[in-house]
C-alpha cells in the first residue's frame, strides 16, 4: 500500500480526539447538503433502485435510528418503549372462570 506523502509505509496514522471532533464538526457543516442530496436521489423515479433505497435508507437511519437499535424518542418528544410485553387474556376472565396469564408462562 502507497504511503502518504512524508510517511514510510510501515507508520501508522493516530487521531486524537480533537481530530475525531474536528472532522465531525467539518462534516455537520454538510448537513443540510447531504441530507437534501439522499431525499433526491431517493425521488428520481428512473434513478437505479439500488441508489434509491441505500438513500431511503441511509435517511431513515439518520432520521429514526438503525435498525434494531431505538431511537432516543419518536420525534414527539416520547421516549422509545424500554420494555414490550406480551399479555394474553382469556375472554371467561370477565365470569370469573378465566384467568389472565402472561406470555412468559
Amino acid at each position: 500500500m502507497p504511503a502518504f506523502a512524508g510517511m514510510t509505509s510501515g507508520c501508522v496514522m493516530k487521531s486524537t480526539s480533537n481530530d475525531a471532533a474536528e472532522i465531525a464538526a467539518l462534516a455537520r457543516e454538510h448537513g443540510q447538503d447531504a441530507i437534501a442530496t439522499l431525499a433526491e436521489i431517493m425521488n428520481q423515479a428512473d434513478g437505479p433502485p439500488a441508489s434509491r433505497l441505500s438513500a431511503a435508507q441511509a435517511l431513515l437511519d439518520r432520521g429514526w435510528g438503525k435498525s434494531g437499535l431505538p431511537a432516543a424518542d419518536d420525534g414527539e418528544g416520547r421516549a422509545a418503549p424500554a420494555r414490550i410485553e406480551r399479555v394474553i387474556i382469556d375472554h371467561l376472565q370477565n365470569s370469573g372462570e378465566g384467568q389472565c396469564a402472561h406470555a412468559d408462562d
